[in-house]
């Protein structure tokens, strides 16, 4: 009877180690998809949260963009597609695309398309489209900040997918700095 059995274990093995192999790598993909997606989200919250606190500073944007590079940065930054600042009762902001060292004008660089630094020269910066000094910031009512990312996943195997497209927008009410 002993001999009969013999191969039952290779057999067995034969079949479930393909499975066990498949959902390990499906936790492995899924488990860093979350983890950039929730990057993602958070980096959207940082950044509305800095734009909050910025109000109508003319160097609001690029440091609301530099904090969500920053905040990115755990998630591979460079698959950053685009970061949208707006006012979400208007709809009205810019779409900002990030081009780490492509938007230089000499020994300026921006890392963002267009440039929204003011301390670089006229080019590479541009002034938004919704220019952060005319963000209202009178108390007791505020204007509200928007900020979308769109994020690009590339998935490990490509088993499931070779690329996703992670996209997460967040208000805020601009913080009053001024009393009337």
């Amino acid at each position: 009877m002993h001999n009969r059995e013999r191969g039952a274990t290779m057999v067995e093995a034969a079949l479930v180690l393909p499975i066990v192999l498949l959902a390990i790598v499906a936790v492995l993909e899924f488990g860093m998809a979350f983890k950039n997606w929730l990057s993602v989200s958070h980096a959207a919250r940082e950044g509305a949260r800095a734009g909050a606190t910025f109000g109508n500073d003319i160097r609001a944007d690029i440091l609301i963009l530099d904090e969500v590079a920053q905040t990115m940065a755990a998630a591979a930054g460079t698959s950053i597609k685009h970061v949208e600042i707006y006012n979400p009762q208007t709809g009205v902001g810019t779409t900002y695309t990030y081009t780490p060292g492509s938007n230089c004008n000499g020994p300026d660089c921006c890392d963002w398309t267009p440039c929204p630094d003011p301390d670089l020269p006229t080019p590479p910066y541009v002034v938004p489209v919704w220019d952060p000094v005319t963000r209202d910031v009178s108390a007791p009512v505020t204007d509200r900040l928007g900020v979308s990312i769109t994020y690009d996943h590339s998935w490990i195997t490509g088993m499931f997918a070779t690329s996703s497209t992670f996209t997460t927008a967040v208000e805020f009410q601009i913080e009053p700095q001024i009393f009337e």
